[in-house]
């Protein structure tokens, strides 16, 4: 149960025309939607498999958090180092027979590796930094984790690996099953049929006070 990958992205593209999202993006999209229609899904069913997803996760807000890392991307490489000046040429009947790097020109080496190490690190901890921002915006938005205890939900952002190859979006989707089913269970374990000899059965109720302890302890 599929459909071509190609047919997703010129739907994505027709949904959200203003979203300006990545071909890298666009394929990791695709990649995941492609499996959910049937071979034979025509475009409605399709749009309606793209906008199920937008509910959970809103598209627009990936494509402006991409267009954050790149812009980050693009304003953090540095300027390439012009050419320091080689010395003058000695004069044809005084030939320079050194072969040594002058001290002036090992200094100036070092100072620009020192220089590129330093933007290098400055450029990745940026992206970093834009990249969790926009896993935390993307987390806020869930719905289904918006009952979670505020005590809890740092915690629970910092398990997000921006670095990782799992897209930040399946790695909130694992969150959001793995709370559901936290609530799920107080739910059950405080489910009880009522008192002796009839009546109405108590519905489920959920111990907020465990699930917070529970949550804010992983």
């Amino acid at each position: 149960m599929a459909v071509e990958k190609t047919r997703v992205i010129d739907r994505l593209k027709a949904l959200f025309p203003k979203a300006n999202l990545s071909q890298v993006r666009l394929d990791a999209l695709a990649d995941k939607l492609s499996k959910k229609p049937a071979d034979d899904a025509d475009d409605a069913a399709i749009d309606l498999v793209i906008n199920d997803f937008n509910e959970i996760m809103d598209i627009t807000d990936i494509a402006k958090g991409d267009d954050r890392i790149r812009n980050l991307e693009k304003n953090s490489n540095p300027k390439p180092t012009p050419p320091a000046t080689p010395p003058a040429t000695p004069p044809a009947n005084k030939p320079d027979t050194s072969e040594d790097v002058p001290a002036w020109a090992k200094k100036m080496i070092e100072q620009n590796d020192t220089l590129k190490s330093d933007l290098e690190a400055l450029k990745t901890g940026k992206i970093i930094d834009a990249k969790k921002a926009t896993a935390s915006e993307m987390f806020n938005k869930s719905e289904a984790l918006k009952s979670m205890p505020e005590k809890a939900k740092e915690n629970w952002k910092n398990r997000i690996d921006v670095e990782s190859e799992t897209p930040v979006e399946d790695q909130i989707k694992g969150l959001e099953d793995e709370y559901t089913e936290l609530v799920q269970n107080s739910a059950d374990q405080n489910d009880y049929a009522g008192p002796v000899g009839g009546g109405n059965p108590t519905p489920s109720k959920v111990d907020e006070d465990v699930v917070a302890n529970v949550v804010s302890s992983i």
